[in-house]
């Protein structure tokens, strides 16, 4: 496997200065650590035209570091990498220790911690209204502040655009799965659209056709809706100004003058970056869309004068880690990666902040003390297990079992469990990769993969990694702190350990509202 190398210059954003050791400590000892207080501004800073914040659904840290690996090897850089501040994020909602992704981006949108399930409103509302005291206060969003202030918005995800990541850019409801009704809040001519939006968002782009179309029609790639209410949310949205696409084809004939734009490109989610060259419909790839929303948002010249917001969602991140294949989860992420180096290499650094984060983690680990590929070695090796020598082909090791070095006599040969049955690099501590009590070589399992396919090995796409805990359905979110990367005018307030909430005030700040 080659590696892929990306990179882009840096600007210094105006303001920066150098956080010493000192500074931290009298910081910490003055006010207990950093707050939204602390980034009050003591001298001018360059404001932010443009925010793209990108969200890698359930990229925790354990995901970056193995799409590193599979991506450019371990000693190579990946976009985020570059990105020349960075910040730990605590994803806890109000009601829970490990989130969903309601919450986590309500939160980042809003500044106001939530409850598990519930977009767009504070504390106070529970998960559908159990309680039957009404729903509670509902923050503006940044999507919401910026329409408001005249700039343009758009909302691309891989996953359905009414689920919950990019929902709670520009919805607000008590049961994230209520998608039928999201779809409506984002329709100018319904009912319960939601009236902060203005004129509408300018660009929505991703999955989730089913919650436009009726359960009684079939959709142009021969699925039947699931709205229940007869309206085929497609034709209100283009009797509301929008031009709807739902293919390659169509994507690549929009132009900027053609605002606003609903693009649904599946019935459901969009494929996995892996599988996506066999779509019907030749659906765009989430690096497509990401270009394409920045061209429509900016306009046919360099610089809109409003500027825009734009959030980008890689959705199926989470999806393959919740089947338990680390396979199309890499993959996917490599794909988001390549999709923030394009916006990078586009846009002006000076006066655009991109941010990029993740919701939330994963139960995923990368375990055992794997050795690199053969080729990378500093020293030679006295003698190696024949699988080994191959297993550089395998994401640069990362799709291999473990081979470990005997420091003894120089032998380099595969890790066992106590039993003495290899086991893999990647694998997960609960979900459907459960195989029993009875372990067996995972180069020889003939466990069911993805999609019923029997994988050839750990390296097959199909591969699902071994799970400890069985569950009954998908692989579980973790609770630990994810990673959050940032360049552009304000992007240096994204430092330290913070609450997810602080991403909201960053780019609020940037923007100078």
């Amino acid at each position: 496997m080659s590696k892929r190398v990306i990179s882009f210059r840096f600007w210094k954003t105006a303001g920066v200065t150098a956080l010493t050791v000192a500074a931290v400590s009298a910081a910490v000892g003055a006010g207990g650590g950093f707050s939204d207080r602390d980034d009050d501004e003591r001298e001018p800073r360059r404001r932010a035209k443009n925010v793209i914040f990108f969200v890698g659904d359930g990229m925790g840290v354990s995901t970056v570091t193995a799409a590193r690996v599979y991506s450019v090897g371990v000693g190579g850089q990946l976009v985020v990498d570059q990105m020349p501040y960075t910040a730990l994020s605590k994803t806890y909602s109000e009601d829970s220790i490990t989130p969903d992704s309601a919450p986590t981006m309500s939160a980042m949108m809003t500044g106001v911690n939530t409850n598990q399930s519930v977009i767009g409103f504070g504390p106070a509302t529970e998960p559908n209204d159990f309680n039957r005291d009404g729903d509670g206060e509902k923050p503006w969003t940044l999507l919401e502040m910026a329409k408001h202030r005249g700039m343009r918005v758009g909302v691309v995800s891989t996953a359905e655009i009414t689920h919950a990541t990019p929902a709670a850019t520009y919805a607000h409801i008590n049961q994230r799965n209520n998608q039928n009704d999201i779809a409506l809040q984002a329709l100018p001519t319904a009912a319960t659209y939601n009236e902060r939006l203005g004129k509408g968002v300018d660009v929505l782009l991703g999955g989730g056709r089913r919650h436009f179309v009726p359960s009684t029609v079939t959709d142009e790639e021969g699925d039947r809706g699931s709205r229940t209410d007869g309206r085929d949310l497609r034709t209100e949205f283009q009797s509301a100004g929008y031009r709807y696409v739902w293919n390659k084809a169509g994507f690549d004939a929009l132009a900027p003058a053609q605002l606003p734009v609903l693009g649904l490109f599946e019935r459901g989610h969009m494929e996995f970056d892996y599988d996506r060259p066999r779509d019907l419909g030749g659906e765009p790839s989430i690096k497509d869309m990401t270009v394409k929303a920045i061209e429509l948002l900016r306009g046919a010249k360099r610089r809109n004068g409003e500027g825009y917001f734009l959030q980008v969602e890689a959705g199926r991140i989470d999806h393959a880690h919740h089947a338990g294949n680390a396979y199309r989860a890499l993959s996917d992420t490599q794909a988001l990666d390549e999709a923030i180096g394009a916006a990078a290499q586009m846009v002006d650094l000076r006066d655009t902040l991109i941010i990029v984060t993740a919701d939330h983690s994963h139960v995923f680990s990368i375990a055992g003390y794997p050795m690199r590929p053969l080729e990378e070695l500093p020293y030679a090796v006295t003698s190696y297990s024949p699988g080994y020598a191959t297993a550089g082909q395998a994401g640069h090791g990362i799709f291999d079992v473990v081979y470990d070095l005997n420091q003894s006599t120089g032998v380099v040969e595969e890790s066992t469990d106590r039993n003495g049955v290899p086991y893999t690099v990647l694998g997960y501590t609960n979900g459907p990769g459960h195989r029993g009590t009875s372990r067996v070589d995972p180069r020889f399992d003939t466990f069911a993969g993805l999609g019923g396919v029997v994988p050839t090995g750990p390296s097959h796409p199909a591969y699902l990694q071994e799970a400890t805990v069985p569950t009954a359905g998908a692989e579980t979110h973790a609770g630990e702190d994810v990673a959050i990367y940032a360049i552009g005018p304000g992007a240096d307030r994204v430092r330290g350990t913070v609450k997810n909430t602080h991403i909201f005030f960053t780019m609020k700040k940037a923007l100078g509202f």
